[in-house]
């Protein structure tokens, strides 16, 4: 199944665009709640990063005495602990659904504009990124 999507225009100020791969998602809970969101692929990243909010809204189960240190791609120190997400995302009649390792980040005052799909994503897909013609592919 091949998934194709086109990049959004970010406009970053004094006439600069930015192009970003960023796709609706679906993240499902442990006992079926479901929330819609938007993701932004991220090759740089190790894992899906949700905020707190999120997690504790979906329910999934987190160990937070395994808070691990780590840093943000800006340098900021941040804490998260893992977990796992079922994710959906669709297009058209088109649908598919996995189950991703997550970073859930337990530090309530940062703030992030979509949630970030990385590696742990990837790892089920092929991914083929055409910025020339301003699209993104996701085949399973």
């Amino acid at each position: 199944m091949n998934l194709t999507y086109r990049c959004k225009h970010i406009d970053l100020g004094n006439g600069s665009r930015s192009k970003e791969p960023i796709i609706p998602v679906t993240l499902i809970g442990e006992q079926g709640t479901k929330f819609n969101f938007t993701a932004i692929l991220d090759s740089g990243s190790d894992f899906v990063l949700l905020p707190l909010e999120v997690a504790e809204a979906l329910e999934l189960e987190l160990d937070k005495s395994a808070a691990e240190k780590a840093k943000s791609f800006t340098g900021t120190p941040i804490t998260t602990t893992m977990s796992n997400v079922r994710t959906r995302i669709q297009k058209g009649h088109e649908a598919i659904e996995i189950k991703c390792r997550c970073a859930v980040l337990l530090d309530r005052q940062s703030q992030h504009e979509h949630i970030i799909f990385g590696s742990s994503f990837f790892d089920h897909f092929k991914i083929t990124f055409d910025y020339q013609n301003n699209r993104f592919q996701i085949k399973n």
